[in-house]
């Protein structure tokens, strides 16, 4: 039953994530054409910005949240006090954040009003956001449920207002007034899971959550610094444009892969506190197998077909995001997995000094490669920062894991050298054998991802993946119980 839960979650938590940036997805062609790089560019640049007072605000509440939640999910009235505690310290830490951004733009940047006030509903959400409470209750259904409306009249606005490149004041009050609005539903679902309580001290918590808010703030510095430094350095809104757009693509993919991370914190902070370490470890092992069964064949597949996507995707002006895209599509394995050590290890146990750490360094060796690499290569040189910060944090999250014995790191990787078989080996016949046969358009990209696939599957038959036994297994179980159900 247990079982069945994190799955069940994990593709409520899929559909979650997907759809907060599946606006962007699905407008992204349309409107990568009508604003074009340099709109594009600019929005990615102001909203770098406004990203930093977002973190300020939310501090690290959001998974300090879940994981206190998950920890009184029997006992309403601890449930209830923790729930007011953090919601009240989020509207404090918003009302700061959004006062000191007024000032910031009175001070500091005084161009582009409209769009840089239009941005700070961005911060106001932070203190409308309750979804870190039902995730901790695990009830994900409950916020894919609130926010499915929104996304929806989200899509149809942009199409219906956004028309020419004079609309992205428009555009931008689209998506971040329609992502505050989101949240509202939540708190009426409250009722019956939260009392009144008394003794409510917002700030008690304050050490913990600056714990959670360090690896944050670090974290941010290599995804968020990187637009601003390569606004400030070559003051090209199309290079950011260009950054921003083969970045997102990846992160799209990025999505299915890490989106059961947010399941797996309280199912593994539950068994951790429990002390059931056997079954914290099967879960852990079974959640990095599961890692490279998705993030290898997706890493390798935006690869072979990048030279086709972008063209397609986004139209005409964007083949500088080609060369971008094939180095960006290796965050999906080197994240998938940095995700599996900090928030799926290190969080729920308790060492978010741990996470801490790893991510210091990536923003260390990512604010150093920037600062060398921009000035010399524009986006391409924030890219490779980017890779090789990510790639530090990963092999650093394996040291520790390493040096703490938690896990088994020969264990985890010895699961994974059947993904990368099949994963090459569909690269090798999508990039070399089918790509020159196909056109450069939605039919030609279409055949190359289902070619993809089916390839990757098939390799993973021949090759006995256990993960494909279980699919499998599951697959067989559920004809066999229908018959019966119809009885």
């Amino acid at each position: 039953m247990k079982e069945k839960s994190v799955k069940r979650n994990y593709v409520y938590n899929v559909i979650y994530q997907i759809l907060i940036i599946i606006i962007p997805i699905i407008t992204m062609p349309y409107v990568s054409r009508i604003l074009g790089a340099d709109g594009i560019g600019l929005y990615s640049y102001e909203y770098s910005i406004v990203t930093y007072f977002v973190l300020a605000a939310t501090l690290g509440t959001t998974v300090f949240g879940q994981r206190a939640i998950s920890y009184v999910h029997g006992n309403i009235e601890e449930r209830s006090k923790a729930f007011w505690e953090l919601a009240i310290f989020r509207l404090c830490t918003t009302v700061i954040a959004l006062a000191v951004y007024v000032v910031f733009f009175f001070l500091v940047l005084k161009d582009n009003g409209t769009l840089f006030f239009i941005l700070a509903l961005n911060i106001i959400s932070v203190a409308l956001d309750i979804s870190w409470f039902f995730q901790g209750l695990e009830e994900f259904g409950r916020i894919v449920l609130c926010h499915t409306l929104f996304r929806i009249l989200n899509l149809i606005c942009v199409f219906l207002f956004v028309k020419t490149a004079n609309d992205l004041n428009i555009y931008a009050l689209i998506i971040c007034g329609f992502n505050a609005l989101s949240n509202v539903p939540l708190w009426f679902m409250l009722k019956g899971r939260i009392c009144k309580v008394g003794g409510i001290r917002p700030f008690r918590s304050l050490k913990e959550i600056i714990q959670f808010f360090i690896p944050t703030i670090a974290t941010q510095v290599y995804t968020v610094l990187d637009k601003s430094m390569i606004g400030w350095i070559t003051g090209s809104n199309a290079e950011n444009g260009y950054y921003e757009q083969a970045e997102k693509i990846a992160k799209i993919a990025l999505t299915v892969v890490t989106a059961l991370g947010t399941v797996m914190i309280p199912r593994i902070a539950k068994y951790f506190k429990e002390g059931n370490k056997e079954l914290m470890q099967s879960y852990l092992y079974k959640s990095y197998r599961f890692t490279f069964l998705l993030a290898v064949p997706i890493t390798l597949g935006l690869m072979a077909v990048s030279s086709v996507l972008i063209p397609v995707f986004l139209g005409d002006g964007y083949e500088p995001c080609i060369r971008l895209l094939q180095y960006f599509s290796l965050l999906v394995l080197l994240i998938g997995l940095s995700n599996a050590n900090g928030m799926q290890l290190f969080v729920p146990t308790g060492r978010q000094n741990l996470l801490t750490i790893t991510v210091t360094v990536g923003a260390v060796v990512n604010l150093a490669l920037n600062a060398v690499l921009i000035p010399f290569l524009g986006s391409f040189g924030a890219c490779i920062a980017t890779v090789i910060a990510e790639t530090a944090v990963t092999v650093t999250g394996f040291v520790f894991i390493i040096k703490s014995k938690d896990l088994s790191v020969s264990r985890i990787f010895l699961s994974a050298w059947k993904y990368f078989v099949a994963g090459g080996v569909m690269f090798a016949i999508v990039n070399f054998a089918i790509k020159p046969f196909v056109g450069v358009n939605v039919l030609g990209l279409a055949i190359l991802i289902f070619s993809g696939i089916v390839i990757c599957f098939l390799s993973l038959i021949i090759l006995r993946d256990e993960a494909m036994k279980d699919f499998f297994k599951e697959i067989v179980g559920k004809l066999k119980r229908k018959p019966n159900s119809e009885q």
